[in-house]
């Protein structure tokens, strides 16, 4: 699959590689890395050590393609983008086939890696290939992207020169907080009441014994909280359920050569909360560039009703700057309805839609938005006819879907 493209910008020529995930070799991993700490956005779950493990063991890579977009001025080439996509066939949404930035169900954010000197030309490079008309696909479909990147006054012309048109789908915020700014008071966001069952939860674990938060950080090895994480994320609910990382022997491999790629490079941490030296709840983060990112939370059920997980992720705000001050802020990668919302005070935005790549991708998400409409009116009408006649009243979900 690979090709290769080439264009001259000033005194720079950009390159524009097409790979496999089978192409890409241990060079291009260790460019990507050192990309990774210039990007525009930062993005963990574009990270090689996030990326790779999670097609070797989560996603098929048979409908998964890399953009490596290479600027030259006449010595080694230097890795400028990379743009990761999976292809998709039709859906509800948008009827034709299309694109999809890369994102792993364990992603909580896509996005591109674009290198901060190199922004407009590498994002050119990207939406020229994406826009050529001897592609079979229609749009590109963004999930849980940051309105940091793509969406600057900037990126939204080179998206117009191209004739590509975005239709936003939904759009929502995501609780993060600056380790730095938080040393004074870090709790005034906090209500009365919380602050009371905080203090309230940590006296009745400390009666129990020594409570300690600590942070696991650094180049040495993390793999006893590692496994001492598995152990936490998989009790409750979610080993009942079956959704726990350690309930599927790929979700479990995934996680730990993921996280254990990230130790490797000082770029891993855990935040533990200790009853008499046993963890009983814990974070697994990660970082890219200078964020960092949540990923996944976990504690003893032994002792849910004292909330360990609410006292551990408050612990980090009270005592983070310890440990992290260094980063420019933590992304939770919370849900919009997640209890994090209540804890963590700043807010980051977030969206999912589509770039229309297509004059015929535009007149099917014109349709599908047309068939919205007509539904939502429709179900209205009978709505208001049902309630009128005493009738039992449609399921808004049946008349909005199909």
């Amino acid at each position: 699959m690979s090709q290769n493209t080439s264009h001259l910008k000033k005194n720079h020529s950009y390159t524009v590689r097409v790979l496999k995930p089978t192409e890409i070799n241990s060079r291009l991993i260790d460019a990507w890395d050192e990309l990774e700490a210039r990007a525009i956005v930062p993005n963990a779950f574009l990270s090689p050590h996030f990326v790779l493990p999670a097609l070797r063991y989560l996603e098929s890579s048979d409908n998964t393609f890399g953009l490596f977009v290479e600027k030259s001025s006449g010595g080694l080439p230097e890795l400028a983008g990379v743009a990761l996509f999976q292809a998709r066939k039709p859906t509800r949404k948008f009827p034709l086939k299309h694109l999809a930035a890369f994102a792993s169900m364990h992603s909580y954010l896509s996005d591109f890696l674009i290198d901060q000197e190199d922004a407009h030309h590498a994002l050119k490079e990207i939406y020229g290939y994406l826009t050529n008309k001897r592609h079979a696909w229609h749009g590109l479909y963004l999930n849980n992207i940051s309105v940091e990147g793509l969406f600057t006054e900037e990126a939204q012309a080179i998206a117009t020169d191209f004739g590509m048109k975005w239709k936003l789908f939904e759009q929502w915020s995501r609780a993060i907080f600056l380790p730095g700014q938080l040393e004074q008071d870090p709790l005034a966001h906090l209500s009365r009441g919380q602050k009371k069952n905080h203090y309230r939860n940590q006296r009745k674990l400390q009666e129990l014994g020594t409570l300690e938060w600590v942070v696991q950080r650094g180049t040495q090895s993390l793999q006893k909280s590692i496994e001492e994480f598995v152990h936490l994320e998989h009790m409750g609910w979610k080993g009942e359920g079956g959704t726990s990382l350690y309930s599927n022997a790929n979700h479990l491999r995934f996680f730990i050569e993921m996280m254990t790629g990230f130790n490797q490079k000082g770029r891993a941490f855990f935040t533990e909360l200790r009853l008499n030296g046993k963890n009983i709840a814990s974070t697994s983060n990660l970082i890219s560039g200078k964020v960092g990112f949540g990923f996944k939370v976990g504690w003893d059920i032994e002792y849910a009703k004292y909330g360990p997980g609410t006292i551990n992720e408050i612990k980090a705000l009270e005592d983070g700057y310890k440990y992290i001050s260094d980063l420019e802020y933590m992304d939770s990668s919370a849900g919009p309805d997640s209890y994090m919302n209540d804890l963590w005070p700043r807010r980051r935005e977030l969206c999912e839609g589509m770039f229309c790549l297509t004059p015929a991708g535009r007149a099917a998400l014109a349709s599908v938005e047309i068939a919205r409409k007509l539904k939502n009116t429709l179900f209205r009408r009978r709505y208001k006819i049902a309630k009128g006649n005493g009738q039992p009243l449609p399921s808004e979900h049946s008349e909005t879907t199909s």
